[in-house]
């Protein structure tokens, strides 16, 4: 079970780290939920989160393996607080923005996206859910970020 997880987890965090790594501005958080929901789009909303879809399946029943996905998670989670943080270094967000709420709703829309999307085959729930909390984001932007 812990060489599965590990697999899958490895496969989502380096595409995610890859992604973003790249962002330096509220674009790039657009362009990182695009790349995301594209590829759910191949597979009609059904392809979900490798890693969402393990918590779901293990994390009741095996302890050891609920906290393996749990730590992974929350290496995804700091991708995201870096990423935000990033912004708010750039002046793209205020410095007030709490950089953990947003990453921690960033994760949640995706995850709760990919829920929907495989549940329904449609990916519309998916993009709705980031482009809420990406609006969130853009609430934070400083005059500046505003335009990016």
């Amino acid at each position: 079970m812990k060489e599965v997880i590990e697999t899958r987890a490895e496969d989502v965090l380096t595409q995610q780290r890859r992604r973003l790594r790249r962002v330096e501005s509220l674009r790039g958080f657009e362009l990182w939920r695009d790349e995301l929901v594209e590829r759910n789009a191949l597979r009609n909303g059904a392809y979900g989160c490798p890693l969402g879809s393990l918590a779901n399946e293990i994390a009741d029943h095996n302890e050891d393996a609920r906290r393996a996905i749990a730590a992974h998670f929350d290496e995804w989670l700091e991708m995201l607080i870096d990423a935000v943080e990033r912004l708010k270094t750039r002046g793209v967000l205020r410095s007030d923005a709490d950089s953990r709420a947003l990453a921690s709703g960033l994760l949640s829309a995706l995850q709760g996206g990919y829920l929907l999307a495989k549940a329904s085959r449609d990916i519309y729930p998916m993009r709705a859910a980031l482009d809420m909390a990406i609006a969130q984001l853009r609430a934070y932007a400083t005059e500046t970020g505003s335009s990016t």
